[in-house]
């Protein structure tokens, strides 16, 4: 199968929805497709990749966005069904400082169980001040010059 106008063809997650790498899939429409990872956090651990290339989240058209946002609860399910799991995570790594490893955008959905001894110890941290008065409003600010969210 030759990749499609929009793939890189030397990106893993490319080759893998265009069907020139196997992979065990377990969903596929016209915008994603879902597989399971061959290096799991626990078994059952899914990916979910849109079908043309966006390096990250941020560069999705939101037709993709929209598709990937009404089939993971679904998918969700039936992982937790199938495995058993006591809950999960939907993990999204956008830049290799927040360690994305694969340049091409993409959901993980994690089987969680009580004794698997998986940790998510994130620290918190404080705003001081005014600060997060200030970094709403240079959020707000971004919002307006990148779109119209209405």
């Amino acid at each position: 199968m030759s990749h499609s106008p929009q793939s890189d063809p030397s990106c893993l997650f490319c080759k893998i929805s265009d069907g020139r790498i196997p992979s065990q899939r377990i969903y596929a429409d016209d915008f994603c497709t879902a597989f399971l990872d061959i290096n799991p956090v626990n078994h059952g651990h899914v990916l979910i990749v849109p079908r043309h290339h966006h390096k990250d989240i941020t560069e999705l058209p939101s037709e993709v966005a929209s598709q990937v946002a009404k089939v993971l609860p679904i998918l969700a399910k039936a992982v937790v069904r199938a495995t058993g799991a006591d809950g999960f995570n939907v993990i999204i790594n956008n830049g290799a400082v927040a360690g994305q490893t694969i340049f091409h955008g993409h959901w993980h959905i994690i089987p969680r169980f009580h004794d698997d001894s998986v940790n998510w110890p994130w620290p918190h941290s404080d705003y001081s001040g005014d600060q997060i008065h200030q970094i709403a409003f240079a959020i707000e600010r971004e919002l307006r010059s990148i779109q119209d969210l209405s």
